[in-house]
């Protein structure tokens, strides 16, 4: 044999053998024996390359990209396609030198470097334009989309995938023009064109089923599901995820089952069954994370931050969002960073951190403009109003509100209910406080008339109701504000809203308050601060610490009262609450004032009355005018005491010509039948007794007599007129000025109550 004939022999020797070790690779592959089949690939690369045979040389190393991507090994996989891409261009393949860039392109995106995986991908999509390959041009206008969609450049990503479907259509791929087709469904779904794409995930769902794939069945079924949420179909859409998870069961297909158990979840929690809601999505974060899936443990770690702010249990809940949200980052997602910053801004609020709540807001709303996602970005606003609020800024709060509210009817009336219904209800606790009565009832009645156009609306009904008995607190009907609150907080704790429970048991301590029953006010306050406890929720708590305080004032505890509003301030101060600042100062002036310590009551005063003022809120000014007035009235000081009297007058009627029948005017007027005596006491002592009649008849007129005889008479009995410590001079000016006093009561007595 000659020397020729004996290399040819052992070059196809070494050939066989090669081909054998390429093929111990695919064998071990196949078996999930990685690191053998890494082994084997890499045996049989060296073995191609020494006998010149690169194209073959190149599927080994291709292949062992393609092993090292599975095992998470992705930069040891980006040097072997690079490797196989040149072994290919250098052995004349252009397409396989384009399938291996498109391969390539896919790992640098899975990595979240979208500027390389762009660049590989146009790199095959030079070569397939050359060949002609319609294919290979879909599968790159396909990758390109998925690009743009992670960077929320949704209008690309969609010139993108409709290039995809033509190109798969004409290469009659259909297949790939199923999952270009639903591609461009999840866009539209997003963009809300519900109709367009129910009508992508269809079609992609019936060549799914005529060819018998079911991992693409299962991912159309979820694409509808998704649907079906947003439209608020949620029987609809239980029943899809139910199918699709009994199908993702059977296949053993862990991405889908994830799927499938977080929409669950999500449906669960929109119902207000928060602890399925959590089984479900701690369910489906468990699967994605098994399968190493960034993208899907982001999207159930945000409904589980969700899950654990409705629980009231924020610090986990914001430890949950933060995590989502770096994850979203990490890998480049736009879409998930709106709704995630949405609800961990809501959570800092909750926390008392407005100001990370507030520039966590503010850049969460500039990506859901630029997204185009409108339930976001009113969501945003809500909570950016609940700021301007809490820091006692009610212009800004209301634009916030009415912004809120503009943005989400521009999708209609059904869809933007909900969100109707959130801000027409804190519009009308901003009335409240504000002290437009008239308006804070017809924003209530407005939210009421959304519930009915929503059964996701409907859920708010009972904060509605607890604003009702904030409104029927402040108008002086006590029973009716226990009663709403009552109610409140029965529903509160059968939608599971620990929060709102918190408040509504507030509120009735408050009820309790005004009716001065002052032992059930005190275990009621003590009750709810537990339960603002059990919430975090620091304001809340220093609310109901303030409570306590004011109990302590009637029952003329002085120390423990100041001791009381000063815990209370350090929380307001920690939560950045203006509006429970100014009125733990007046609780807190009111103490100092009960000791005898004037000077410190007045700095109180001048504290409370310059937040309250700040907040546009008239009852408190009225209330900080009066406490005022209480100490120059005691020293003498007639002149500024009358000031006073007279602003804190003007107050009070000033809201009460906000509310809207008599029979209200009567309840609301009776609550300061004291400032009014005091002011009548004050003018007798001035020597204006007309001007004194003059008051009392007109406040009896709308509020009747007996609240405003108590108060005269209780002046009356605080007046000395014996003892050593008075000389004569004085002992005759006290009988004159009760005489004077006594002759005001024929006035009162002849006067007709309006009601």
């Amino acid at each position: 044999m000659s020397i020729d004939a004996n290399d040819q022999a052992k070059k196809e020797k070494d050939r066989q053998f090669a081909e054998r070790r390429y093929q111990d690779g695919i064998n071990a592959y196949n078996d999930g024996k990685l690191d053998q089949a890494l082994e084997a690939f890499g045996d049989a690369e060296i073995r191609f390359r020494l006998l010149g045979d690169f194209k073959r040389a190149a599927d080994s190393r291709a292949l062992m990209a393609d092993v090292q991507r599975e095992n998470s090994s992705l930069e040891q996989a980006i040097n072997s396609y690079q490797r196989a891409t040149k072994m290919y261009k250098d052995a004349g393949y252009p397409l396989l030198e384009a399938n291996t860039t498109v391969s390539l392109g896919h790992i640098e995106r899975q990595l979240s470097h979208l500027d390389r995986a762009q660049d590989a991908y146009q790199g095959a999509q030079q070569i397939y334009r050359t060949q002609q390959n319609t294919r290979g041009l879909g599968n790159v206008a396909l990758a390109l989309g998925h690009i743009e969609l992670q960077r929320g450049n949704t209008h690309y990503a969609t010139e993108h995938y409709q290039e995809a479907i033509r190109y798969f259509h004409e290469a009659k791929d259909s297949i790939n023009e199923a999952d270009a087709s639903r591609s461009l469904a999840d866009i539209q779904r997003l963009a809300r064109h519900f109709d367009e794409a129910l009508a992508g995930y269809q079609h992609a769902l019936e060549i799914y089923r005529n060819t018998r794939d079911h991992f693409g069945t299962i991912d159309a079924l979820l694409g509808l599901g998704r649907i079906y949420i947003d439209q608020e179909h949620l029987d609809q859409a239980a029943d899809t995820f139910a199918e699709t998870l009994s199908q993702a069961n059977a296949l053993e297909y862990e991405l889908g089952q994830a799927d499938a158990n977080l929409g669950l979840a999500e449906i669960s929690f929109l119902q207000g069954n928060v602890d399925q809601a959590l089984i479900g999505a701690q369910s489906a974060l468990q699967l994605y994370t098994d399968q190493r899936n960034a993208l899907g443990t982001a999207q159930a770690n945000r409904l589980l931050g969700e899950i654990n702010l409705r629980r009231g249990q924020l610090s986990y809940a914001n430890s949950i969002m933060e995590r989502a949200l770096r994850t979203y980052q990490s890998i480049a997602f736009q879409l998930g960073q709106a709704e995630t910053g949405a609800g961990l801004g809501e959570i800092q609020f909750r926390r008392g951190f407005l100001d990370r709540a507030s520039k966590t807001l503010q850049e969460a709303r500039q990506q859901a403009h630029k997204i185009g996602n409108v339930q976001a970005e009113s969501r945003i606003l809500l909570t950016l109003g609940d700021i301007y609020r809490q820091a006692g800024q009610p212009g800004q709060a209301r634009s916030a509100y009415e912004d809120a509210r503009t943005h989400i009817e521009t999708l209609g009336e059904t869809t933007a209910a909900r969100t109707v219904t959130a801000a027409e209800i804190r519009l009308a606790r901003l009335a409240t406080y504000t002290g437009d009565l008239k308006e804070a009832a017809s924003h209530l009645t407005t939210a009421i008339e959304a519930t009915t156009r929503n059964p996701l609306a409907a859920q708010l009904t009972p904060l509605i109701t607890s604003i009702q008995g904030q409104i029927y607190l402040t108008q002086g009907d006590f029973l009716q504000a226990e009663k709403y609150y009552s109610d409140a907080h029965n529903r509160s704790d059968a939608q599971q809203d620990p929060q709102l429970a918190a408040e509504t048991i507030l509120g009735i301590a408050q009820s309790y308050l005004a009716r001065r029953d002052l032992q059930a006010a005190m275990e009621t306050f003590l009750a709810a601060g537990r339960a603002f406890q059990v919430v975090e929720s620091t304001n809340g708590d220093g609310s109901a610490v303030l409570g306590v305080a004011q109990v302590q004032l009637g029952q003329q505890k002085w120390d423990e009262a100041l001791e009381s509003s000063d815990a209370a301030l350090t929380r307001f101060n920690q939560a950045n609450d203006a509006t429970g600042q100014a009125d733990a100062f007046l609780t807190r002036g009111l103490a100092h004032r009960g000791r005898d310590e004037n000077n410190e009551a007045l700095a109180d005063f001048e504290q409370a009355l310059k937040l309250y003022h700040q907040q546009r809120r008239p009852l408190g000014v009225a209330d900080t005018r009066y406490a005022r007035a209480g100490i120059f009235f005691l020293r003498g000081d007639l002149e500024p005491a009358r000031d006073e009297q007279t602003k804190a007058i003007a107050q009070v009627e000033r809201v009460m010509n906000s509310i809207s029948s008599a029979q209200q005017w009567t309840l609301f007027l009776r609550q300061y039948a004291e400032l009014y005596a005091q002011t009548a006491v004050t003018d007798v002592r001035r020597n204006q007794d007309e001007q004194a009649r003059t008051l009392l008849q007109n406040f009896a007129r709308i509020a009747g007599k007996s609240e405003l005889l108590q108060s005269l008479q209780a002046y009356e009995n605080d007046i000395p007129t014996e003892g050593d410590e008075l000389n004569e001079e004085e002992i005759l000016a006290n009988r004159d000025l009760l005489k004077r006093i006594k002759r005001l009561y024929p006035y009162i007595e002849g006067i007709s109550h309006l009601s």
